[in-house]
């Protein structure tokens, strides 16, 4: 059997008088909708593996390659956004010296 979730947030609503089933179940599914719940709910569902060394070190080379590549680009005279589309595309093939400027 799954865990029951803890849930910091509860969607309480109590049908008004004279008020349709019909109407009760759209207003309470619209209090549903606009309080998150659901994609809390999910959220939680699903374990978020914590990084090991070996990712941490990749994702900080892929950071330091793209920023030094992007300086490079724009003390050339390229714009911002043509140069991070082109060092994302090109990211393999980008050396890093190890030099911050």
């Amino acid at each position: 059997m799954k865990k029951l979730l803890k849930l910091k947030m509860r969607v309480k609503a109590k049908r008004k008088e004279g008020e349709s089933l019909t109407q009760f179940l759209r207003r309470f599914l619209n209090r549903y909708a606009k309080s998150g719940l659901a994609l809390e709910i999910k959220e939680k569902m699903y374990r978020k593996r914590k990084m090991n060394e070996r990712r941490k070190y990749e994702a900080r080379m892929y950071r330091l390659k793209l920023m030094n590549f992007i300086k490079q680009k724009l003390k050339e005279g390229m714009p911002f956004e043509k140069a991070y589309e082109l060092g994302k595309r090109y990211i393999n093939y980008i050396k890093y010296t190890g030099k911050e400027d």
